[in-house]
C-alpha cells in the first residue's frame, strides 16, 4: 500500500534531516538544477561537487565555486558560508569530476554537513540508462537518487533518452514508441537503470521532475506507484525544480 503527502522543500521529501550525509544523483531530466536546489534547501554548510563532468557554467550559478587544481584550494572550505560548488578543473565548457573518494574525505571535516555530488554523465534530456562505465558513485554514499523528467512521456524514445538503446532494451520497447509511466518507472528501478548503482550506496530514492500539467501530475502518481513496489525504494518525489504550479514536493512512500 502506498501513500503519499505534501511537503515543503526537496529536502523533506528526500528525508534528508540528519548530517552528515552524502548524496549521489544519477539520471538525466535536471540533475544540476537539483543539485543546486537541494544545496540551498539542506540546513548547513554544503558541499556541492561532481565524479563526472558539468557545464563550466555552473561554476557562475554557484554561490562559491573553486577549483582543485587552483594551488591551495582548501582554503575555501574553511570561509565559504552556505554553499561551496568544487570541481576538477575545467576544459573548454566542461568541469571536470573529482575523484570518487574526495567527497568523503570532504564529508570528515568537522565543518561540512552536507555533499552533494552529480555522479552521471548527461545530455540534457529527460532519461538515460547508464553505460558500462556509468554512474561514478563517491565512496561512503548515504543516499542514491535517480532523477528522471515526465517529459520523458511526450515524444518517441529516441528524441527523449540518453542512450536510447539501453533504455528500449530495458523498457522492450522500439525507438519509435512513446514511455508509459509503466516503462518510465521500470527504467528508473532497473538494475541496469536508475538503480544501477543502488548498492553502493545505504539508501535509494527516485525524483520525477518537470511535473506541472494535471496529466503529467496523473502519470507521474502512476509511475510512482510502479516504483514503488520494488523493495529498494524508499520513496518517490514527484514535482518541479524550476516552473511548477503547485508548490512543494509529493513524496510517495510505502
Amino acid at each position: 500500500m502506498s501513500a503519499a503527502r505534501r511537503v515543503a522543500t526537496v529536502a523533506e521529501a528526500l528525508g534528508l534531516s540528519r548530517a552528515p550525509a552524502l548524496v549521489a544523483i544519477v539520471g538525466d531530466g535536471g540533475k544540476s538544477s537539483f543539485m543546486f536546489e537541494l544545496g540551498r534547501a539542506l540546513p548547513g554548510r554544503v558541499v556541492m561537487t561532481t565524479t563526472t563532468r558539468i557545464f563550466a557554467a555552473q561554476m557562475d550559478v554557484a554561490p562559491e565555486a573553486c577549483s582543485t587544481e587552483t594551488p591551495g584550494w582548501e582554503a575555501r572550505l574553511d570561509g565559504f558560508e552556505s554553499g561551496l560548488l568544487v570541481v576538477g578543473g575545467t576544459e573548454g565548457a566542461r568541469a571536470l569530476g573529482v575523484p570518487p573518494a574526495l567527497p568523503a574525505h570532504l564529508l570528515d571535516r568537522d565543518d561540512v554537513d552536507w555533499v552533494v555530488v552529480e555522479a552521471d554523465g548527461s545530455r540534457m534530456l529527460p532519461v538515460k540508462a547508464p553505460a558500462a562505465h556509468e554512474p561514478v558513485i563517491p565512496d561512503r554514499t548515504d543516499l542514491l537518487v535517480a532523477v528522471a523528467g515526465i517529459d520523458a512521456l511526450s515524444k518517441p524514445i529516441g528524441e527523449v533518452a540518453h542512450r536510447p538503446e539501453r533504455v528500449c532494451e530495458i523498457a522492450g520497447l522500439p525507438p519509435e514508441a512513446h514511455l508509459t509511466p509503466e516503462a518510465l518507472a521500470a527504467i528508473l528501478i532497473s538494475p541496469r537503470g536508475g538503480l544501477k548503482a543502488s548498492a553502493t550506496a545505504a539508501r535509494s530514492a527516485l525524483l520525477l521532475n518537470k511535473v506541472a500539467s494535471p496529466p503529467q501530475w496523473e502519470a507521474a502518481r502512476c509511475a510512482a506507484r510502479c516504483m514503488l513496489r520494488d523493495p529498494n525504494v524508499e520513496r518517490v518525489a514527484i514535482g518541479a525544480l524550476q516552473g511548477g504550479d503547485a508548490p512543494g514536493w509529493e513524496v510517495w512512500s510505502r
